[in-house]
């Protein structure tokens, strides 16, 4: 002990820490029926001050089991004498009963055959009653408890490692010093075909493949010396069927004594990637050493590996493309859905392969055929693609050539007969898939045989080269022109919209014929006869086309050559007709026999005017003054609408300065614009030469455009309004909800009006009222700070009806017929309102015609 100083001066966390926790008490069951004895035990056990006990005692094995059920204990002593059971067999029943329990055996008499019987079924110890004092009891108390959680753990550590042996996945083998099998578990008797009792027969040497058993039993008794600490090493086994399996060996010796006197060995099969070691050393070769060229990109296509003969083939590197997309090779040859199609056969398939163009490092093209295959992992996942690529240039233009010698003109050089039938088959499938039409021009040279007799037949070649450079001339790339024999010729012309198309053709081909040719010097002049057949028109069949435009060229030489037929004779009348107005309208451009009239534009509340709506009219020589809907379709989709537009806005420039002069000052001049105007890169330059040519402020005029600038935005639509605008004058958006205009895209245009589509209005008069349609489009409009004009007020009745809805402007013949320029000046002079705005019945008549508009 320390003494009182000692323990005085005794401080810090030593001082301070708490005493170790008791042990918890061990719970003992004493099987006992002489009380005495019971009670001996119970003293030896309760009365140790060193440890805990805890003693439940039991007279009976009958209550001493139901003890059992009920409660926990750490160890049982058992008197093998009781009244209900006698000798080893109440061991028996307890053990059954508690298998894992310990047992200390408590007997009258020092029979030791008895003492190892119990030992052997299962007792930790035996005590002898009388013999020995508490420390004993408590000794053999401990032994039973820590031979029984020994026992435990072996059992334990016992069931582990067989359950690792059985079920591992690797094989694992015992062998004894000899190279023997003592024991194999399921995955080796697996690979090599063995059942375990055949496997206890044989030795290392027997399945091990021929010329490797020696050195393997060599290596192996070196290890069971002592002289190798383990061995790794792949072998090869004979299975039982002969086949051969690789595998992986990792033998480790177990020591005992000193001395190793067995091994455990691991064994991995290995075949299949020993397999697939040897095909990806065959494909490494082949991918080094073929001549096609090969390439590995990742997901992201990205290329991740190149051959050698890639960089043969196409001129890139290595280095240069690593990390690169394959469309570095692109040759801009293929379109966007050359691609797709591609990219959708490899989502839908996995794999690609046809002829593709790309371009070399020094940017000369090539042919090559293409074969592209996705790698996937065991889990589906994608993980790379590779191409394989040879190179078919060469081939391609030996195809080409004897393609085109097989099916063109050597003379001329366009398509020959054989083509000619299969492009007028393909454009007749299309024109049926479209809906289209498909013309046939028959083309036979007039005088070519006095050409080809006086001047020589190199003449009359030269001649038949020079026509077939002026046949391609005159139409368009994707149309065809083919020489068939001799002097005559076809011309197939695809997505014909009208016959007056084709006769446009037709008479270009005939002036250009008409002019004459040098032939070497010398000049010579023909002409031409052309027939023209019509498809679905005419007839639906390829050969039946030719037919009738052959025939029709017939008629056309019977007329005195030099003429163009149609087999159709409504067909070509009509033609010739609208033909004929489309000179006429080019030649009253360059006249300039157009007027305008002014219809008028009035406020709702009061009847002031407020604008003037100017209107095309054509002073045609013969059929006196058109409206425009006799001639703006016609102009529209010849293109003429946009120097009609130009003479229009002068024409509405000049005649507002002229009022100017005159002192009168007019409201807004409104000039509508067509789609095509609209487009028209220059727009905004016209209308400012015309502001400044006449002199008109801008701020008198107001372009109304078509609603479809709303329906089909371009990127360039915001900077064409704003161009406009920043003219000065005002824009306004004409037809507003015939279509489906852009409601975010009218927020950000600077329009300062919307004119309601005449269908509402008209619907009107019919009771087809669309109240909530109209209702949200003055809404929007007035949200959006602008003015709401309605034309085409007609009637009384829809005057009224329009009553309701709060539109600022109104147009239309119930207040004013469209004006000429004389009468509208006299109406600027006077401007009274009109009498349904100034509070007067209106009159109830119905007007049938609606306000012209120039487009």
């Amino acid at each position: 002990m320390l003494g009182g100083d000692a323990a005085a001066t005794l401080t810090g966390p030593a001082a301070m820490a708490p005493p170790p926790p008791a042990p918890d008490p061990l719970a003992v069951l004493v099987v006992e029926d002489n009380p005495g004895d019971a009670r001996l035990v119970q003293i030896y056990l309760e009365g140790d001050s060193a440890a805990a006990f805890t003693v439940t005692i039991a007279e009976r094995l009958a209550v001493a089991l139901e003890r059992l059920a009920g409660q926990v204990f750490d160890v049982v002593l058992l008197d093998l004498s009781l009244p209900d059971s006698f000798g080893l067999d109440g061991l028996a029943r307890l053990r059954a009963a508690a298998p894992l329990l310990p047992v200390v055996v408590l007997t009258g008499t020092a029979d030791e055959g008895l003492a190892l019987d119990a030992l052997r079924q299962g007792a930790q110890d035996y005590l002898v009653k009388g013999q020995g004092d508490g420390d004993l009891v408590r000794r053999a108390i401990r032994y039973a408890i820590g031979r029984s959680r020994a026992d435990a753990a072996l059992r334990d550590s016992e069931a582990r490692f067989r359950a690792l042996f059985e079920n591992a996945g690797a094989g694992m083998i015992l062998i004894d010093a000899e190279g023997r099998y003592l024991h194999g578990n399921p995955a080796f008797r697996a690979m090599v075909g063995y059942d375990e009792a055949a496997l206890q027969r044989m030795t290392l040497r027997d399945i091990a493949a021929p010329g490797d058993g020696a050195e393997l039993c060599d290596l192996y008794q070196r290890l069971i010396l002592g002289e190798l600490h383990s061995l790794d090493l792949t072998k090869r086994y004979l299975n039982r069927d002969g086949a051969e399996r690789w595998g992986r060996l990792t033998v480790t010796p177990v020591q005992d004594r000193a001395r190793p006197h067995h091994a455990v060995a691991v064994v991995e099969d290995i075949t299949d990637t020993k397999r697939l070691e040897d095909h990806m050393r065959l494909a490494a070769t082949v991918f080094e050493n073929t001549g096609d060229g090969l390439f590995i990109t990742d997901a992201a296509r990205r290329i991740i590996l190149v051959n050698p003969a890639f960089t043969t083939l196409t001129g890139y590197p290595a280095e240069e493309v690593l990390g690169q997309s394959p469309r570095l090779l692109s040759s801009g040859r293929h379109g966007a859905d050359f691609y797709e199609r591609m990219n959708d056969s490899l989502i839908r398939s996995g794999r690609w392969q046809g002829e593709i163009w790309n371009r070399r490092k020094n940017g000369e093209m090539f042919a090559e055929w293409l074969n592209i295959a996705e790698v996937r992992d065991e889990r589906g996942q994608l993980q790379h693609y590779v191409a394989v690529f040879s190179d078919i240039t060469s081939r391609k233009q030996d195809e080409e050539r004897l393609n085109y010698q097989a099916n063109h003109d050597p003379l001329t050089r366009l398509p020959n007969r054989t083509l000619f039938q299969e492009r007028l088959s393909r454009a007749l499938t299309r024109a049926h898939r479209n809906h289209s039409m498909v013309t046939l021009l028959f083309i036979d040279l007039d005088l070519f045989k006095e050409v080809n007799d006086s001047l020589g037949h190199l003449a009359g070649d030269c001649l038949l080269q020079q026509v077939a450079e002026r046949l391609t001339a005159c139409v368009r790339q994707g149309d065809t022109v083919a020489r068939l024999a001799g002097d005559e010729f076809t011309v197939i012309l695809e997505d014909i919209a009208e016959a007056r198309d084709s006769a446009l053709v037709a008479h270009k081909i005939l002036a250009l014929l008409a002019e004459p040719f040098d032939l070497q010097g010398q000049q010579a002049r023909i002409s031409a006869s052309i027939g023209v057949a019509l498809y679905p028109i005419d007839t639906a069949e390829a050969d039946s086309l030719v037919r009738l435009a052959d025939a029709a060229m017939y008629q056309a030489k019977r007329r005195g050559r030099n003429a163009c037929c149609f087999h159709s004779e409504s067909v070509y009348a009509q033609a010739f007709e609208r033909l004929g107005l489309e000179n006429a309208l080019r030649r009253a451009i360059e006249r300039e026999s157009f007027h305008l009239v002014y219809q008028p534009v009035f406020a709702r509340d009061g009847g002031a005017l407020t604008a003037l709506e100017a209107l095309l009219r054509w002073d045609h020589p013969e059929l006196g003054e058109l409206p425009p809907e006799r001639f703006l379709a016609l102009a529209e989709e010849t293109g003429l609408i946009l120097p009609i537009g130009r003479l229009a806005l002068r024409l509405a420039c000049r005649q507002g300065r002229d009022w100017l002069d005159q002192g009168i000052a007019p409201p807004r001049l409104c000039v509508n614009l067509s789609p095509r105007q609209l487009q028209a890169a220059d727009l905004a330059e016209e209308v400012a030469a015309a502001l400044a040519e006449s002199g008109l402020p801008p701020a008198r005029l107001q372009l109304d455009l078509p609603e479809s600038c709303l329906t089909e935005p371009d990127g360039d639509t915001d900077l064409r309004f704003g161009r406009l605008k920043a003219l000065g004058i005002d824009l306004a958006i004409d037809d507003f909800g015939s279509g489906h205009a852009s409601f975010s895209l009218l927020r950000r245009l600077p329009v300062t009006s919307l004119k309601i589509s005449q269908s509402f209005v008209r619907d009107l008069a019919h009771g087809a009222e669309n109240p909530d349609v109209i209702t949200a489009i003055v809404a929007v409009a007035h949200g959006l700070h602008m003015q709401v004009v309605v034309p085409g007020v007609e009637t009384a009745e829809q005057f009224t009806r329009l009553a309701r809805y709060r539109c600022d402007q109104l147009q239309g013949f119930l207040f004013a017929h469209p004006l000429t320029a004389a009468e509208a000046t006299e109406r600027l002079r006077a401007p009274l309102p009109p009498p349904a705005l100034d509070g007067q019945e209106p009159d109830d008549g119905e007007v049938t015609a609606l306000p012209d508009r120039i487009g």
